[in-house]
């Protein structure tokens, strides 16, 4: 799909980005998250609420159900969603905000028709299609979120294996930030962000902020953050 938007961005020196998977119940966890001090946090298993809910923050939100989407919080600035969102491709959001645009993520995969029936896709690849030309757009960030998967388990997954997910982002230009600074291989990560059933031994590494510039790392600590979710936030701080 061919689109031309004017978009007018402000300069901010640095901008911190921080994706979590909140486990349900935004409303009761959000003092905890919002002590990281993000400009944007992308932010998965959230509810639908008001775009001024929650102070000092704009949130925009898409899903199918009202107590379990895909939401994007942003603490400095105003945003909107994009022209180019498809609802029937959940659940990810394209955002324009006063740092830039990016795309959030809460993938699938096959499971999406399973949970809302034919005619929904989760499924990253072909949301990386649709969404190709805002990806390549020098204004947009990069892609953020929860992708439900990695490359270890790309053999049981033959058809869309992690890794041409990984390709096609290093040809749109955009790098895992927690792998680059880290110098981790893909399926090798020493740190996760998902801990299974909240077993910390039942470690996985399935969040992911692909960037066009490198930043400052961070993943949240199991002890600080397990109970509250299941997942662990992971953040960037990137100067502009």
């Amino acid at each position: 799909m061919f689109y031309v938007r004017f978009v007018f961005f402000r300069y901010y020196e640095k901008m911190r980005i921080v994706s979590w998977n909140c486990n349900l119940n935004l409303k009761s966890k959000f003092e905890k998250v919002s002590d990281l001090r993000p400009d944007i946090l992308v932010v998965q298993e959230c509810e639908r609420l008001p775009e001024d809910f929650f102070p000092n923050s704009h949130y925009l939100w898409v899903g199918q159900n009202e107590k379990k989407g895909l939401g994007v919080l942003i603490f400095r600035g105003s945003g909107k969603i994009h022209s180019s969102h498809r609802h029937d491709l959940v659940e990810f959001i394209p955002v324009d905000t006063d740092f830039g645009s990016l795309l959030g993520v809460w993938a699938f995969n096959h499971r999406a028709k399973q949970r809302y029936g034919e005619g929904f896709d989760g499924a990253t690849e072909n949301a990386i299609t649709h969404y190709e030309d805002f990806i390549r757009e020098k204004s947009t960030l990069g892609v953020v979120g929860d992708f439900n998967n990695s490359i270890i388990w790309d053999k049981n997954n033959s058809r869309t294996p992690f890794q041409n997910t990984i390709e096609r982002f290093e040809r749109l230009g955009l790098t895992s930030v927690y792998h680059s600074t880290n110098n981790e291989q893909f399926g090798q990560e020493t740190q996760g962000t998902l801990f299974h059933t909240k077993k910390e031994e039942k470690r996985y590494h399935i969040d992911y902020l692909f960037l066009r510039q490198t930043g400052n790392v961070t993943v949240g600590s199991y002890q600080d953050w397990i109970e509250f979710s299941d997942h662990v936030p992971i953040t960037v701080d990137v100067k502009n």
